[in-house]
């Protein structure tokens, strides 16, 4: 790119905390969400969902339903079929089992909430109504409820598709490690068991689907999170022209990758808008999204490390298990779990020798997919567990294990194990940092003072690094092959106001803000001056927003093709000036030769000469302030950092109470900092969630038991403590503006950070935990169990 890219420029607003633009309509109810949307003549649908989880269909009598006043018809899997042959889930790798999970169950439900029956009406309460009046006769199949089951010798299927009920298996590095461990000082080891869990969006799911026969045009709003992706393979599966159909994103109230797929019930609106002539709505409730949203991260994590009597780390194993559901999601399949976590098993750490295995079975259970954080999650918790499990066998702290551990910057550029080069990062300042943060001999003296009073207070460290902005490298290095496709336009019209357009959607995070931060800065500009357009597919195209690639991908697209137009206000801006291009600089809303602010002319005066005066421009002068441009990182993103936490368990009722949490980031440079800390405090929020109290419990036929927020416990206000965070900047050299992605690094890292305090915590008493949610019940249970065998350790 040019010397006068957006990452050349000194920032004027990045790294400013400037207020969201798009608050005041949040706050005032004025912004507009699926669920505000009235369209004329909208119909609304109601899903019948199987109460099996795994039976053969052997009648639908639907006749009552559609003779219910008020219902506009009634659609079987037998009747969809025909019009869509279902959503594949597939990756381009051998050896994938590539499964294909139909709109409504087609002869066969493959677990408890499959869509079944799908009833349109006036309303939802006469759809919902009409449901009750399906008789349906089924013969109950056998059920696999878990990855054990799945992997017996001789198991029935949960999916006859998926031979063997195995998905997929891979191991990224084989290193032979016998004589490593044979001959290490120390290892630690343990089966780490990862709780199922549901992203719960505020806004559960919803689309409304709108076909205008006169004219061809189908539009879908969708609260969705990657709206191309949604609109290509609906234009593929159903058959459909995709230059006809427009997906729109309204405000949406969270995501969080659950949103970041194509659903079922997205190609059925628009199948049924087709079929009726009038516009379909479908809106999910939150029984609905525990049970047929995709869940997430569960897997089973079998880990050993070995180290040497100082504590270096001499190499990793680790089986990683993905419990995947009855299918593959589109368009992360199982894979997003395990296989794609163990691709970064060692971290921050220089381990020398590594051996791993991931594999991914079928369930009878609800798909799963992606979850802030995704499958890095669950194998990085394992991690940091042991190596503080080492530290205490050693005698060494838990920062210093790490300190003696951590890639440094004469190590740079490093190769790990599975092929991953890292050119930079702050782990040991991280570390360093993190400790001053803590006060470590401090804790150490209240940790000691609380023992002598019955009080159990514990401290967990994490550090991390995160593959932030996923693009098509990473997502090759991931071992899950994907061009990804991005672009945004800038344009600055006459009186130099600035629109920019982009394919990112937003949920949440503030887009409208950073977005214009972007672009203000490329230009000298005040944010007043720019709007930001996006939510539409007849917009710039976009991937998605997701894996923490927002801010990357808006400082590549928009930084380059505001680079375009900026040049071109230069060039001009020059030749009236005579003056160099090189010589002149953009600010507060003038150009101006550098150092000379009287030397220079008012920003929408060049604006305006470039569409309304061509007698002022220069030979061969190109009078357009109007440019797309694409980016895609050309190599892996890496943004760092570390989590503290500070807990006390109450060993009489079990309670965890998270007393505080300390986090450092290292993004890069900070488009705006208020909104990195609230994505860092959202996170903690998340993570407190998946460590001490979320878990979606299927019994063994399959029923999952947890189907309200009664029964699935979510954080509150309550839980969450104050979270210190400090901010370190090493720009990327890959982006534009330097910026790295970080929207998932508290749901990487915090998890370990948590429940390494607990282990902490308890460690005098013997008490381990290795499985999560570490709920009362557990804690408590666990506690009785060591009493009760009079063992020196006990883990659960």
């Amino acid at each position: 790119m040019a010397k006068s890219d957006v990452a050349e420029l000194k920032p004027r607003l990045m790294g400013v905390s400037i207020s969201r633009k798009e608050d005041d309509a949040f706050l005032t109810g004025r912004a507009q969400y699926l669920a505000d949307i009235r369209l004329p003549g909208m119909l609304h649908a109601a899903i019948l969902r199987s109460p099996h989880a795994h039976a053969k269909i052997l009648s639908i009598d639907t006749s009552a339903a559609r003779a219910f006043p008020g219902v506009h018809g009634a659609w079987t899997g037998d009747d969809i079929i025909k019009l869509c042959t279902g959503i594949p889930g597939s990756q381009q790798i051998n050896g994938f089992v590539t499964t294909v999970q139909p709109l409504l169950a087609h002869q066969i439900v493959r677990y408890a909430g499959e869509a079944l029956v799908i009833v349109v009406a006036q309303n939802r309460r006469t759809a919902e109504d009409a449901l009750e009046l399906i008789d349906v006769e089924y013969e109950e199949l056998p059920v696999i409820a878990n990855i054990d089951a799945a992997m017996a010798e001789g198991a029935p299927l949960a999916n006859e598709g998926v031979p063997g009920n195995l998905v997929f298996r891979h191991s990224h590095s084989s290193d032979d490690l016998q004589n490593v461990f044979a001959q290490a000082a120390v290892t630690v080891e343990g089966e780490f068991h990862n709780n199922r869990v549901s992203a719960s969006p505020m806004e559960p799911r919803g689309y409304i689907a709108r076909h205008e026969w006169t004219t061809g045009k189908m539009t879908l709003w969708s609260a969705t999170q990657m709206p191309a992706l949604v609109r290509t393979m609906a234009a593929i599966l159903l058959n459909f022209p995709e230059q006809n159909l427009e997906v729109i994103t309204p405000h949406v109230g969270g995501g969080f990758g659950q949103k970041a797929h194509l659903h079922p019930e997205e190609l059925l609106v628009c199948v049924l808008t087709k079929e009726l002539g009038a516009p379909v709505a479908w809106f999910e409730d939150r029984q609905e999204n525990l049970l047929s949203a995709t869940h997430a991260k569960h897997q089973v994590n079998q880990m050993a490390l070995a180290c040497d009597a100082n504590g270096k780390f001499l190499g990793i194993r680790a089986r990683g298990l993905t419990d995947g559901g009855a299918y593959n999601s589109m368009p992360w399949t199982q894979l997003v779990e395990a296989h794609v976590g163990l691709r970064v098993l060692t971290g921050v750490y220089k381990v020398p020798r590594m051996q791993d295995e991931a594999i991914a079975v079928t369930t009878n259970k609800c798909s799963i997919g992606a979850y802030r954080g995704v499958g890095f999650q669950a194998p990085h918790t394992a991690r940091e567990m042991l190596i503080e499990k080492a530290a205490r066998k050693l005698g060494i702290s838990p920062f210093e294990i790490r300190r003696r551990n951590v890639i440094l910057d004469q190590d740079f550029p490093y190769t790990t194990p599975s092929g991953l080069t890292i050119r930079e990062g702050t782990f040991l300042k991280s570390i360093d940092e993190l400790e001053r943060m803590v006060d470590y001999p401090r804790f150490l003296e209240r940790q000691k003072e609380a023992r002598k009073q019955g009080r159990y207070l514990g401290l967990g460290l994490s550090v991390f690094n995160e593959i932030s902005g996923i693009g098509t490298r990473a997502l090759s290095y991931l071992n899950t092959p994907t061009t990804t496709h991005d672009t945004a336009t800038v344009r600055m019209d006459a009186t130099g106001k600035v629109t920019v357009t982009t394919g990112l959607v937003a949920a949440g995070q503030g887009h409208w803000t950073t977005l214009a931060q972007i672009a203000a800065d490329a230009f000298g500009v005040s944010t007043e001056d720019v709007v930001v357009c996006a939510g539409s597919t007849n917009h710039a195209s976009s991937s998605g927003t997701w894996a923490s690639r927002g801010a990357v991908f808006a400082a590549g697209t928009i930084g380059r093709a505001a680079d375009i137009v900026r040049q071109r206000l230069l060039q001009l801006a020059a030749h009236l000036l005579e003056a160099s291009v090189e010589d002149l600089v953009m600010d507060k809303g003038m150009i101006h030769v550098a150092g000379v602010p009287a030397k220079g002319m008012p920003l929408a005066q060049v604006a305006g000469a470039v569409y309304f005066a061509e007698a002022t421009h220069p030979p061969g002068f190109e009078p357009s302030l109007e440019a797309t441009a694409a980016f895609d990182p050309a190599d892996v993103v890496l943004a760092n950092g570390a989590h503290a936490a500070i807990v006390e368990v109450d060993i009489e009722t079990g309670i965890v109470k998270v007393e505080r949490v300390f986090a450092i980031e290292d993004c890069g440079q900070m488009i705006n900092p208020m909104i990195v800390e609230g994505q860092i405090r959202g996170g903690v929020g998340q993570a407190i969630g998946s460590v001490l109290l979320e878990e979606l419990v299927h019994d063994s036929n399959g029923q999952l038991l947890t189907t309200t927020f009664m029964d699935y416990l979510l954080p509150t206000s309550v839980d969450v403590p104050d979270i210190e965070i400090h901010h370190l900047c090493t720009p990327s050299a890959l982006v534009p503006g330097g910026v790295k992605g970080m929207g998932e690094s508290s749901m990487i890292s915090a998890p370990a950070a948590l429940a390494c305090a607990v282990n902490d915590a308890l460690a005098p008493l013997g008490v381990e935990f290795q499985r999560f949610p570490i709920s009362p019940e557990r804690v408590l249970s666990t506690l009785a169990i060591k009493r009760a065998s009079g063992s020196e350790h006990a883990a659960a």
